[in-house]
């Protein structure tokens, strides 16, 4: 932050709940969005890969997460 001229002022870590949340919600709704848009590839593709990233989250979730920086321009 500081070589792009802005000084470090927070850091914000988003919990953990905002991961399983989101993930929950996707769950709880995956069959309803394949049954509406039946036989579509691209659909279940798509569906395939939210839900390969949310077993990566759940294997690896000590190693990641999302973390916002705040700064003030020098």
């Amino acid at each position: 932050m500081q070589k792009a001229g802005y000084l470090p002022i927070a850091t914000y870590i988003l919990p953990e709940t905002i991961w399983t949340d989101y993930y929950a919600w996707q769950t709880l709704r995956r069959k309803s969005f394949l049954k509406k848009y039946n036989g579509n590839k691209t659909v279940e593709e798509f569906v395939a890969s939210q839900q390969y990233e949310a077993e990566l989250y759940y294997k690896y979730k000590a190693y990641y997460g999302y973390m916002f920086y705040i700064g003030k321009k020098i």
